[in-house]
């Protein structure tokens, strides 16, 4: 009984010793498969980063952004951003460009947004507003230089809870290029087909990156010559639109004056209209230097004094530079 019962405690206390190795080892074992996966979690975490708050990525935001990156700007052959974001099928309205005149002309180009107005679309620079110009009724997106930009944002939808009414028609965010590394040169020449409209320009980026930051600088040099309206025929002539039909008309407002007679005046009722017009080459001293207002003759065509593309000459020099502290 005596070895009996030894024997029974041996193998009992051999049993619990094994059982603790167990449960220590699998303890072990599950706190080094929980480690990993602790560190997985931890690598998932992602912090985004943006200039503005437009949201590149369509699919984390409820409004639409149309994105213009370098290569296309490149591709493009456009030597202005006016003349590249103008062409985009949001950009709407009678926003101001070099090709508009009456009531401008300075060479400026401005983004309206849907047709709202330059003043209702917000321009930002590396996600900052800029001032507008008060000549063009907004910013003049030509004096950003094209070869400094990485790429442009336009947020399509109306976004004046965010930025203020100057933003009701969208927001255009124009990045700037950042960690250039190197230099490049380009040259642009260009002419209509009918030996008018000559362009010329030339565009120089130099860019140097270290660990701790970087820094870019250029110039940019453009010069266009004009096309007037009076050499195309399609435009040298003021058409106007009276009940369905379009006609050539001009303005009643023309060199030789427009006058209207009231009722019962003795040269009215001599020449049986109510509005004369003065002859050329006459003074006006006389009752017979006048004859009847006739639109058709004697309307002002102003379209022959209007221009097509204004002429215009520009040269931009540039620099940024960003360091970490």
């Amino acid at each position: 009984m005596n070895k009996l019962s030894s024997a029974v405690r041996l193998a009992l206390s051999v049993g619990a010793v094994a059982g603790m190795g167990v449960v220590g080892t699998a303890y072990a074992q599950d706190q080094a498969s929980q480690q990993p996966s602790e560190q997985k979690a931890q690598s998932l975490e992602t912090i985004v980063v943006t200039g503005s708050r437009i949201r590149r990525v369509d699919l984390e935001t409820a409004n639409p952004v149309f994105a213009i990156d370098r290569a296309q700007i490149q591709q493009s052959g456009k030597v202005t951003l006016g003349d590249l974001v103008q062409e985009a099928p949001s950009i709407a309205g009678a926003a101001q460009n070099p090709q508009v005149n009456n009531g401008g002309g300075d060479g400026a180009s401005t983004v309206s947004l849907r047709g709202l107005g330059a003043q209702r679309t917000l321009v930002l620079i590396n996600g900052h507003r800029i001032i507008q110009s008060p000549s063009a009724g907004g910013v003049d997106i030509n004096q950003i230089p094209a070869n400094l930009v990485e790429r442009i944002e336009v947020l399509k939808d109306g976004a004046s809870a965010v930025y203020g009414s100057d933003a009701i028609g969208g927001v255009v965010n124009i990045i700037l290029r950042s960690n250039y590394q190197g230099a490049e040169f380009s040259a642009d020449y260009g002419i209509s087909d009918r030996n008018d409209g000559e362009r010329r320009g030339f565009s120089a980026t130099f860019g140097q990156t270290g660990d701790k930051g970087s820094v870019i600088a250029g110039i940019n040099y453009n010069k266009f010559d004009p096309i007037s309206s009076a050499d195309r025929d399609f435009a040298k002539d003021a058409t106007y639109l009276y009940s369905g039909s379009v006609i050539k008309l001009g303005s009643s407002r023309n060199p030789n004056g427009r006058i209207f007679l009231p009722a019962g005046d003795p040269t009215r009722t001599a020449l049986g209209c109510s509005s004369v017009t003065k002859l050329p080459g006459t003074d006006g001293t006389s009752r017979a230097d006048y004859r009847c207002y006739s639109g058709a003759t004697d309307s002002f065509n102003y379209q022959r004094l209007n221009l097509i593309l204004t002429p215009q000459e520009r040269t931009s020099a540039f620099a940024l530079a960003n360091y970490q502290l």
